[in-house]
């Protein structure tokens, strides 16, 4: 057999190995994903976190009740789990963003108790209000204009986005897909 001629086994493995590199998930051979870390200022209580939630695939359990304790209803002292994916949409606001400090955070999760007396005192407060589930957290980012977290919120397309231009800060949320 000469050297130009290529065998039907041959061809068919090097074809096999064609598509299985065609078939590989993307970033598959990219090696381990990075940490996801995220920053946060507590406005209200004063305190700070820097905190690695996500590794190797899966969310870590120390790094998440950490933030289910800072994201806590300060008003009552209750604490309510986060739910993932709204910290995985803020790990990508702060990358979108390119952020350089903490979110600050004005309101996390809130119990039924103080999800109603704020309600009863204001007209921007649903009675069924996201922050009810650990689903929703009222942020801005001292060093990206407001409007601009605010756009990158809307570009993600995750949930819901609401603009508090004379309050200083962004609702984002993983409910349905909305803004106001």
């Amino acid at each position: 057999m000469s050297a130009s001629r290529v065998s039907r086994r041959g061809f068919l493995g090097v074809a096999a190995s064609v598509a299985a590199g065609f078939l590989t998930p993307k970033g598959a051979l990219a090696g381990p994903l990075p940490p996801r870390v995220l920053r946060f200022d507590h406005l209200h209580t004063g305190e700070k976190l820097a905190v690695e939630y996500w590794r190797e695939g899966a969310y870590e359990t120390e790094g998440l009740s950490a933030i289910n304790r800072l994201m806590r209803d300060f008003r009552t002292g209750e604490v309510h789990p986060i739910d993932p994916p709204l910290l995985d949409l803020l790990h990508d606001l702060a990358d979108v963003t390119g952020t350089r400090r903490p979110f600050e955070i004005i309101s996390a999760y809130r119990s039924p108790a103080t999800n109603a007396d704020l309600h009863a005192h204001s007209d921007g407060v649903a009675t069924n209000s996201l922050h009810l589930k650990g689903k929703a957290i009222d942020i801005r980012l001292a060093d990206i204009p407001l409007e601009h977290l605010r756009r990158a919120a809307l570009g993600a397309r995750r949930g819901g986005v609401g603009y508090y231009k004379a309050s200083n800060f962004v609702h984002v949320d993983t409910g349905r897909v909305r803004t106001w």
